[in-house]
């Protein structure tokens, strides 16, 4: 079982370096693949929920497998993986195709009278090949999420895991070999080498998660190939708690998901604004809190940061009056859960994306100003709100825009399938999850169908007098 991995071992496994790099010829298999979408054989609603419960039945088998090698990339606790990684894919693929031949049936619309008789509709298609370019912080649930929505949609897929989750993206890459076709979907492994090759080649439809550097190349990518694209970027996620939100309820809301994952979380908090009055009975709070989660096992409750690099980034923005909940151990990647108790707008760790288990808490006096500021902001994707008044959340949601808001608690409005998930702005464009990825990955082809029959209506040469007389037919 995962929890019983020895330290050692783990420390072992959770190696920075990106694995060999392995030679693909990607003309090759952008050519077997879209020979394989023109035979036709993605377009089948039958095969393609065959195809995804043949993933789901992968998925189950290997779970355990899973769990280890998240426990071997990032020391995620076995609950954490299991609820966040692997459940959350399955409920996403059974969803999907409980419900894929309705989204996928065409969609009736009315025709000017003067069509008549004519049939018009909506038809979902897909594009053609997607590549999938996945991140490293939720290495499964980020691969196989827009995944399973480019196959439910009809398309042929390239996935590439990232390289700095070597154990995960091994797993992932034997369990879609065992689900499909390499011709239908296939997995391409490897460091930025890889990722440089894939922009060079023309896909149908372009789908990143992860920084809005490198989201940006893609981007750059998809527009001189004149293809779609999503990306899936991250921001300072604000949280801001009202007079009268209460405190104990707040906290444990706002503690339970700032450190899930380690902060690793590109919707969870990243900071709190508190009423200068609140202040202090919200700190003891927030430090009773961590207490309770972490004082006395830290290491089985909390995932380890990614790598070194990102370890020694976010140890930098700690400054000496930071509450701290047990010891670092740079050897293990372990950072202690960290509260900032007085941190302000001109901190260093507000100047960028903390991506770890480090809260600043900034207390304010003048809540139109803090709305202003946060206004100028770059776009989250997610903004969490708590109050008991309907005003107060509704105003501030309307003044900050944001990918994403949830009122009164964290992170909901994102793991609900049943809602779209994306940013705006500096936290990306597009959307998917469930129905939105389904509608993500394939475009609107609008189809109309016309009878043999006399056309009463039908514009053509000469025209003589008839502009008079179909004006007043055309009121």
């Amino acid at each position: 079982m995962v929890g019983s991995i020895p330290h050692n071992l783990l420390n072992s496994c959770m190696s920075d370096s990106p694995p060999d790099p392995v030679d693909y010829d990607l003309k090759a298999l952008l050519e077997a693949q879209r020979a394989y979408f023109r035979l036709g054989s993605t377009r089948s609603i039958d095969f393609r929920r065959e195809r995804l419960k043949g993933l789901e039945a992968e998925l189950v088998k290997r779970s355990d497998d899973l769990l280890a090698a998240l426990a071997s990339d990032l020391g995620k606790p076995a609950l954490e993986a299991y609820v966040s990684e692997v459940f959350f894919s399955i409920a996403e693929i059974r969803l999907v195709v409980k419900k894929l031949s309705r989204w996928a049936k065409p969609k009736r619309v009315g025709n000017p009278f003067y069509y008549w008789p004519a049939r018009s509709e909506v038809r979902r298609e897909p594009y053609g090949t997607a590549l999938i370019v996945a991140p490293w912080n939720y290495p499964v649930q980020l691969s196989l999420s827009p995944l399973v929505a480019a196959v439910a949609a009809g398309n042929t897929v390239v996935l590439k895991p990232s390289e700095l989750a070597p154990a995960s993206s091994t797993i992932l890459a034997e369990i879609i070999k065992a689900a499909f076709n390499p011709q239908h979907v296939a997995v391409v492994e490897g460091g930025s080498e890889l990722g440089k090759e894939l922009l060079k080649h023309s896909f149908d439809y372009w789908f990143y998660t992860g920084s809005e550097r490198v989201g940006r190349l893609y981007g750059e990518a998809a527009a001189r190939y004149l293809a779609p694209i999503t990306l899936e970027l991250g921001g300072k996620c604000p949280v801001v708690v009202a007079d009268d939100a209460p405190i104990e309820t707040t906290v444990e809301r706002i503690i339970t998901t700032k450190f899930f994952n380690a902060g690793q979380t590109c919707i969870a908090p990243d900071f709190v604004l508190v009423p200068s009055h609140r202040h202090e009975a919200f700190v003891a709070a927030a430090k009773a809190a961590l207490e309770n989660a972490y004082a006395d096992n830290p290491r089985e409750n909390l995932a380890r940061i990614v790598n070194h690099d990102h370890y020694e980034r976010i140890r930098s923005l700690i400054p000496l009056e930071a509450i701290r909940v047990g010891e670092d151990d740079p050897e293990d990647r372990f950072l202690a859960p960290t509260l900032i108790p007085y941190s302000t707008w001109e901190c260093p760790v507000m100047q960028e994306e903390i991506f770890g288990p480090v809260l600043p808490i900034i207390p304010y006096h003048d809540i139109d100003g803090e709305i202003g500021r946060l206004s100028r902001m770059p776009s989250p994707l997610a903004l969490y709100l708590f109050s008991r008044r309907d005003d107060f959340l509704e105003a501030i949601a309307a003044a900050v825009p944001s990918g994403s808001v949830c009122f009164n608690d964290a992170i909901k409005q994102a793991t609900n399938l049943e809602l779209p998930f994306g940013g705006v702005g500096a936290s990306g464009m597009g959307r998917y999850r469930g129905k939105a990825g389904f509608e993500a990955f394939s475009y609107q082809r609008a189809v109309t169908k016309r009878w043999f029959c006399k056309d009463p209506f039908l514009v053509k040469p000469p025209y003589g007098n008839r502009l008079g007389s179909l004006r007043k037919l055309m009121k």
